[in-house]
């Protein structure tokens, strides 16, 4: 069946997924002197040499043009005795089906004996969650079933076995020689990172994602680093960019977000696979342009969209109604009302033109990104030694936690908030987690914590920031609230704090400033974010940000 099943997926698959940048195979070629690739129009097989032997890592499509690509690689298929099995669908053991070409009649096969319950019939094969039964597969070749973890040494090539169910029911993963990890359809690689593969393929996408936290934890656990390869869409030797959203699912029936300028309209077209490129032209990793950028990460937005909708809504409907009035009225009384309502309707027309330009200028993707550069200029002011653990109060969607982070990569930062009120409904703990993981920062955690009383001890942290949060905090003395956050750093401690530190707000800072200094606080000031350093005055000032002010210093 797998001649029948490879012209299916072709057609079929080709039709269905194109245009939605899914599949991204690598082109024939090598990745390094050991690592070698040939493309099957969506798929990749690999072929890992070392001492004289080459072992092949899954089997592809029933694909006539298999042997002419391998010998680009200057690969002979007779001398191909081992072949690791990820899974068994079609695209990766067709060419050791029984109606295959027949090019590795002697090749062991290895897979896991919880796969092989698929070929022996004993367990079916489904997909498009769980409604179409796949055929059954059938090969004569030889057979090694393997357990979880299970290390196999062949002709010195050490291979680790590791079962990650979920794509199927016994799905493995090979690291070889702890410094190439083969994932065949574990991992799906966007532009912002790894996720599970596609969703409508698994047999239980939440295994596929515990399997991917298994297969995380044991890398980390074990400080190894290794070429993390996919079976269709690359390969990349950082681990942060691997498992950016490994508690997330490709979804496969729409077009991806963020876009993939790089990806290819249809996998299946594979007319930029040539013989000159695969043996000229190193594969190159994954581009991580993206994800270093955070374009997978969302901030959220200073003026949220309901400010400019609500406004151009109303300004539309107080228009047409003033201006259907004003036409129809015959007594004064009726056009004034009309006059009225236009009046209104220009108000609110005003008032969503200004939003519109706040949240342009805030927005991390517009071209001002006034947001990213306060965030990012505040986070300098963080110095945390390492080892040390900062404290980000009001944390929101985790921009300024996470940004802190980066600038003190051998330090801890910690995000607090209450995540309730306006913005809770684009400000949460769960969105900063997913924020840390699409920049690719692990050295920050995130809980529940009030500003008015937060949930630590005395002389906690080794710096304290927080940006725009305490103006927000009705009813509360400002002064008081930073004497509070101030308790939790500890002796030595930096601190960076911005906010709309206005006297009507704050009251006199340049005397909280002294009494600090009083209690021994040293290198304290109040810097005038809207000299220049974040904004001009002028800017700070339309946007509603005048009295930003930074307040320094070190315990």
């Amino acid at each position: 069946m797998s001649k029948m099943d490879s012209k299916f997926q072709k057609v079929f698959m080709s039709f269905m997924y194109r245009g939605k940048e899914i599949f991204k195979p690598l082109n024939t070629g090598r990745i390094d002197e050991h690592v070698a690739c040939v493309r099957e129009w969506v798929a990749n097989i690999f072929f890992y040499t070392k001492n004289g032997t080459t072992i092949m890592i899954d089997a592809g499509y029933n694909y006539e043009r298999l042997k002419e690509k391998m010998n680009w690689l200057d690969i002979d298929p007779a001398s191909v005795r081992h072949i690791l099995i990820t899974h068994q669908d079609t695209d990766h053991v067709g060419a050791v089906e029984v109606d295959s070409d027949g090019l590795f009649p002697q090749a062991t096969l290895y897979l896991s004996e919880i796969e092989n319950r698929y070929l022996t019939g004993e367990v079916r094969r489904k997909v498009m969650y769980g409604k179409y039964e796949l055929s059954i597969v059938h090969t004569n070749n030889p057979k090694v079933l393997l357990k979880d973890g299970q290390v196999l040494d062949i002709d010195g090539i050490k291979v680790e076995c590791i079962l990650v169910p979920g794509h199927t029911w016994g799905h493995m993963v090979y690291l070889i020689d702890d410094a190439y990890l083969f994932t065949g359809d574990t991992l799906w690689f966007g532009p912002d990172g790894g996720y599970s593969f596609i969703d409508g393929l698994a047999e239980d996408n939440e295994l596929s994602k515990k399997s991917l936290e298994k297969l995380e934890n044991l890398l980390f656990a074990r400080d190894i680093s290794p070429k993390i390869i996919t079976g269709h869409t690359g390969w990349t030797d950082n681990m942060d960019f691997a498992f950016a959203h490994r508690n997330e699912v490709c979804h496969g029936m729409k077009k991806q977000k963020p876009h993939d300028p790089k990806a290819p309209y249809d996998g299946y077209d594979e007319q930029d696979d040539t013989e000159e490129n695969a043996r000229n032209v190193l594969l190159k990793k994954q581009d991580e342009t993206i994800f270093r950028n955070g374009a997978g990460a969302d901030y959220a937005n200073w003026m949220p969209k309901s400010m400019v909708v609500g406004p151009a809504l109303g300004a539309a409907v107080l228009g047409l109604a003033g201006a259907c009035i004003r036409k129809k009225a015959v007594e004064p009384v009726g056009k004034i009302a009309g006059s009225t309502l236009l009046l209104g309707a220009a108000g609110a027309g005003a008032f969503a033109i200004y939003s519109k330009t706040a949240r342009d200028a805030f927005s991390y993707e517009g071209k001002r990104k006034l947001s990213k550069s306060i965030i990012e200029g505040t986070a300098k002011y963080v110095k945390i030694p390492d080892g040390g653990v900062g404290l980000d109060v009001g944390c929101g969607s985790g921009a300024l936690t996470i940004a802190a982070a980066k600038e003190n990569p051998g330090a801890q930062m910690v995000g607090c908030d209450i995540w309730t009120g306006a913005y809770k409904e684009v400000f949460s703990k769960d969105i900063c987690e997913k924020n840390a993981k699409a920049e690719g920062v692990r050295n920050v955690q995130f809980q529940e914590g009030n500003a008015v009383k937060l949930p630590f001890e005395d002389e906690s942290f080794d710096a304290v920031t927080s940006n725009y949060v305490y103006h927000n905090i009705v009813g509360h003395d400002k002064q008081q609230l930073l004497r509070e956050t101030l308790r939790v750093l500890r002796k030595g401690g930096t601190f960076a704090i911005h906010d709309l530190m206005s006297q009507a707000r704050y009251g006199d800072m340049e005397a909280f400033v002294r009494s600090l200094k009083e209690q021994g606080y040293e290198d304290v000031r109040l810097i005038d974010t809207t000299d220049g350093t974040f904004m001009e005055k002028k800017e700070a000032t339309l946007l509603g940000l005048g009295g930003s002010t930074l307040l320094v210093g070190r315990k």
